[in-house]
């Protein structure tokens, strides 16, 4: 019999729903989740947050005009709707999930959210399973791919990689780490259930640099220039917000005059119109 280890967790993760079981999960550990579900839900209903501040789960934000924003004028943020938040809800719950049945499976679940600190900047990893970091995350099933093919810079629309790594370097005197060379994404495709995990070997970014970088930004007056730009949509001489942009909720900020027009695909945010789409349009 292999022994468990990180590279068997999902595999032992999915053995829990085709293995027969000898006993159900004990009373303890139900009622521990059912907490913890609990805690988590009460957060986002009541959207209880902190106050803004760079923290390494922010980072790695691709766009730094973005990240000066949410610090410095985090009132100018177009407020979520229930429905976003709802979303962001389904999320928390699933990464409990995925850490609760890591611990169902026999595996070894220690330090959820503790509190970690790299060059002065705080954050809360998920856990360290195994000996082995890892960061739990809920996507999409177009988000999901990316990280079953493995995640790389390019593709990292979120910044989530230099959030992993500044994880794993913050933890290295951890004693319960014992992989200090490497750390994992926790994936679950929220609409299809399916589970991957992605490991990243220690790269030699320097993040201590970055971190510096960002706060000379943050300290000053103006925002940064932008780091996107309009982008061609179709032939017909309009242009839409890039991707990364129409999920910013300081879009306004940057292009005040953006009209959103919503076809079959979603929402597109036009800052340029040569053409009136044959769309609706949201006033």
């Amino acid at each position: 019999m292999t022994d468990k280890n990180i590279k068997t967790l999902v595999g032992d993760i999915y053995g829990l729903f085709t293995d027969k079981k000898t006993e159900a999960f004990s009373e303890d550990s139900i009622r521990d989740f059912s907490e913890r579900l609990g805690r988590k839900i009460s957060t986002r209903v009541s959207d209880e947050r902190s106050s803004p501040a760079l923290r390494l789960s922010n980072i790695g934000t691709p766009c730094r005009r973005q990240l000066y924003y949410r610090i410095n004028s985090p009132e100018s943020a177009e407020p979520l709707p229930p429905e976003a938040r709802i979303k962001f809800l389904f999320g928390d719950i699933l990464e409990e999930l995925l850490l609760w049945l890591a611990t169902e499976a026999g595996h070894t679940v220690k330090g959820e959210q503790d509190e970690v600190t790299f060059h002065g900047v705080k954050g809360h990893r998920d856990a360290i399973i195994d000996g082995h970091l890892v960061d739990a995350k809920s996507a999409s099933s177009y988000s999901f791919n990316k990280f079953a093919s493995h995640l790389t810079p390019d593709g990292d629309a979120f910044g989530y990689i230099p959030q992993l790594q500044t994880y794993l370097r913050s933890s290295e005197e951890d004693t319960d780490l014992r992989d200090k060379d490497a750390a994992s994404f926790l994936v679950i495709d929220k609409t299809l259930g399916k589970i991957t995990l992605d490991t990243h070997e220690k790269d030699s970014v320097d993040y201590e640099g970055k971190v510096d970088e960002l706060r000379e930004i943050l300290a000053k007056d103006k925002p940064p220039p932008r780091d996107f730009a309009p982008e061609p949509f179709g032939k017909s001489g309009n242009e839409k917000l890039p991707v990364v942009c129409s999920y910013c909720p300081f879009k306004k900020l940057c292009y005040p005059h953006v009209r959103t027009f919503v076809y079959s695909t979603g929402p597109v945010y036009l800052t340029k119109i040569s053409r009136l789409p044959d769309v609706p349009e949201v006033t």
